[in-house]
């Protein structure tokens, strides 16, 4: 049986990936789970598996070329099996060395000549990623990384070479620079803007008595032999509270679908909002709910990792997202909501405080503030301090979240 494989959306408001790489050409072997093919969009570079055990039938789009997510670019089947008409797109992209034969002089990119030899060039998804966003040709780089592959590096150092080349005209605006903006900070720029202008937000904050949590963090990584590695942060606590009060309050783990309905989602899907060297990404733990508190903080080391590497593990849609500025030193700060979900988290550093204890002395405790923005369309103030409190309490009596 013939299986599609399709162009992942990779993120909401996307329309389009470009193939960055075919691991499996036509005729090879395949297994499902296997990675057939890197794709990019705006905001990461994923990797497309094998739907099902056989061989690559035939794939729709050279490497450099763009296709609509949702899109069939490949199918997968038995060898020689008949491929559905239906299937064959019919407005299929043919690519420029496609399209040139030998003989018309076509010239293969500087860089493939430390490449691998076959006129592709060799790079890893990041040097991608900065070559487009910066506006770099990759035919003027020549690669420092094994294999002679372009390095990020690499690209950077071309990008600072061309910055330098630039004549002043072109970059100046008055009495300022032009500064380009990114491709994923466009692409938050625009999600932000939609959210503003159309969903109704409010916040609620409460201060946070991490102290608990703070001794529970060290009491857990203490009895790990690589708590470096396979530790907790107070990060995933805090993931690990969201998850569990989105388990009581589903509300929240939900989006408005048109004036008088909410969709309620069944599955719990957390993004983790991280900064790149790109700009801000929400990587996706899918499927928080399903996992305990120590294998939410492996996945969410894994997700993030891979993200701030320009890939993206997960295309599932995150349902709910925690913003954790701790490590930056705020004392409190307000996210805006990542549309179509209903709220996002917001969270502060964790700071020694002097606050009344109820006996009336007075005591220092590491003190958190964390804001909640909530789609007023979905609750109102009283469902969003339900919550919130809910979260403080399991924080406070961190025993609860293993």
């Amino acid at each position: 049986m013939v299986a599609q494989v399709i162009m992942p959306q990779g993120g909401q408001d996307i329309e389009k990936g470009t193939i960055v790489r075919w691991h499996r050409k036509a005729g090879e072997p395949v297994r499902k789970g296997d990675v057939v093919c890197e794709v990019e969009t705006e905001k990461t570079v994923l990797e497309v598996t094998a739907p099902q055990d056989g061989v690559m039938l035939r794939t729709f789009f050279a490497e450099g070329e763009e296709a609509k997510v949702f899109s069939v670019i490949a199918v997968v089947g038995n060898p020689g099996e008949a491929i559905p008409d239906a299937l064959v797109p019919s407005k299929m992209a043919v690519s420029a060395v496609e399209k040139a034969s030998p003989e018309e002089g076509q010239a293969r990119p500087a860089a493939a000549r430390a490449g691998t030899g076959d006129g592709k060039i060799r790079m890893s998804p990041k040097a991608r990623q900065l070559a487009q966003e910066r506006g770099v040709a990759l035919d003027g780089i020549t690669g420092t990384g094994p294999q002679g592959s372009i390095t990020a590096e690499d690209v950077l150092a071309a990008a600072e070479r061309l910055s330098s080349g630039r004549p002043p005209e072109e970059a100046a605006v008055d009495h300022g620079r032009l500064a380009p903006m990114s491709k994923v900070a466009k692409v938050t720029a625009r999600r932000m803007l939609l959210s503003k202008q159309s969903i109704p937000h409010f916040y609620v904050t409460v201060a946070v008595d991490m102290t608990a949590a703070k001794s529970y963090r060290s009491d857990f990584n203490s009895r790990l032999p690589n708590a470096d590695t396979d530790g907790i942060s107070l990060t995933d606590l805090i993931t690990r509270a969201c998850v569990l009060a989105l388990r009581e309050f589903p509300q929240l783990n939900s989006m408005v679908r048109d004036e008088g309905n909410l969709i309620l989602w069944d599955d719990l899907n957390v993004g983790i909002a991280a900064a790149t060297d790109a700009g801000l990404v929400v990587p996706v733990v899918e499927g928080a709910d399903g996992l305990s508190l120590a294998e939410l903080a492996k996945r969410t080391r894994q997700v993030v990792a891979a993200a701030r590497e320009g890939r993206q593990v997960s295309v599932a849609p995150a349902r709910f997202t925690i913003s954790n500025m701790g490590m930056h030193g705020v004392d409190n700060f307000i996210a805006i909501i990542n549309p179509p979900e209903a709220a996002i988290l917001s969270v502060s550093s964790v700071k020694p405080t002097v606050v009344p204890a109820e006996d009336g002395s007075i005591q220092v405790r590491d003190m958190m503030n964390a804001t909640l923005s909530m789609d007023h369309r979905v609750g109102d103030g009283v469902l969003a301090a339900r919550f919130l409190n809910f979260v403080r309490a399991l924080l406070e009596d961190p025993a609860k979240l293993g």
